[in-house]
């Protein structure tokens, strides 16, 4: 086996993230198909502890990527940027650094590529690569809206994606805030 070119990863860091997954993911089960109120605190709850602590983690660290956690750490650290859906400033300064480590080939462009669409989604607009769903009041999830649909398969492509969404996004993503509605054209006053 050849040897590691980066240190072991931080334990201490990986133990937080593997706890704030199992909380996001705990917070995430639901009795149905839209979550109750109830079920809705408890997430808005774990959205703060998560980003209280992560944030602290992106100050001492940077973005927790391989070369900190290994591939599961890193692969946490991303699920629980990406689900603090009611902190989209902290999922900008997330992006950021996300970019950052994927440049230096610390983290998948995957990751980037779905946090990207995500904020896109969050500001109303066309999302670049196909990973975003919106769980609507009856239960149906859709894809959200595409930017230039016939270039989608090549660009999932190039950051690692499958050609088309698969199961995994649409559970993984269907739970989140609404869309900004996309803005409606004024008339003019006559």
């Amino acid at each position: 086996m050849p040897p590691r070119s980066w240190p072991c990863p931080r334990l201490d860091v990986l133990s937080t993230l593997v706890r704030l997954h199992s909380e996001g993911l705990a917070a995430r089960t639901l009795d149905g198909p839209v979550p109750t109120h109830d079920e809705m605190q408890s997430l808005l709850r774990w959205e703060q502890r998560a980003t209280r602590e992560l944030r602290q983690v992106f100050y001492a660290h940077g973005w927790p990527g391989v070369r900190v956690l290994d591939a599961v750490g890193a692969e946490a650290a991303w699920w629980i940027v990406l689900l603090c859906d009611r902190h989209t400033p902290f999922q900008r300064e997330a992006q950021g650094l996300l970019e950052e480590a994927v440049e230096a080939g610390d983290a998948p462009a995957r990751h980037a590529a779905y946090l990207g669409d995500r904020l896109q989604m969050h500001d109303g607009e066309p999302q670049t690569h196909g990973t975003q769903w919106v769980l609507h009041d009856d239960g149906s999830i859709t894809l959200y809206p595409v930017t230039d649909p016939a270039g989608l398969a090549e660009r999932r492509r190039a950051v690692g994606l499958p050609e088309t969404g698969t199961d995994h996004d649409v559970r993984l993503l269907s739970l989140t805030r609404r869309p900004r509605p996309e803005p409606q054209p004024r008339t003019p006053d006559l």
